[in-house]
């Protein structure tokens, strides 16, 4: 994710002051990282690469956040296949774009199903434009913009009746 989208991203997202963060497919953690720097909690950053585990550990020392931080090294899926040990009231969904749409929406019905998003919480996802379609079950997009070849939408629970 580019400095402007991520820029755009966090202006949108407004305070995020005690909020507890899982950023899922986490890369080098800037998502997360970001999110801590602007108040966030804590953060649970989910990654399968070991070359980007090793990352996400080097980022979070060099920005102070290891009090804050947990790193889970393992398959979004296998994490969102256990039910949730705690709500988050932001959740960073930034995958592989090599990642099927059928799998991505699979993981976001499972954010909701499995109890992972808090009553208020927000969803972020981020996907090449042309390829980027779902509806996921419980989800309402609230805030997309597109950027060049890239969408990033904002999802909350649906809202009743």
């Amino acid at each position: 994710m580019t400095d402007r989208i991520k820029e755009s991203l966090f202006s949108s997202l407004g305070e995020l002051d005690d909020c507890v963060v899982l950023d899922l497919y986490a890369g080098s953690g800037s998502l997360g990282l970001e999110a801590l720097s602007r108040g966030a909690r804590s953060a649970t950053f989910v990654e399968n690469a070991r070359d980007a585990i090793l990352k996400i550990e080097q980022n979070i020392e060099v920005c102070g956040f290891a009090e804050r931080s947990d790193v889970q090294w393992m398959e979004v899926q296998s994490l969102l296949a256990r039910p949730a040990t705690e709500r988050h009231g932001l959740i960073f969904v930034d995958p592989p774009y090599s990642l099927s749409v059928q799998v991505l929406q699979r993981d976001l019905e499972a954010l909701v199903m499995g109890g992972w998003l808090s009553d208020d919480g927000r969803v972020v996802v981020h996907r090449m434009s042309k390829d980027f379609r779902l509806d996921a079950l419980g989800l309402q997009v609230i805030w997309d913009r597109t950027f060049g070849q890239s969408t990033v939408l904002i999802y909350s629970h649906e809202e009743e009746g």
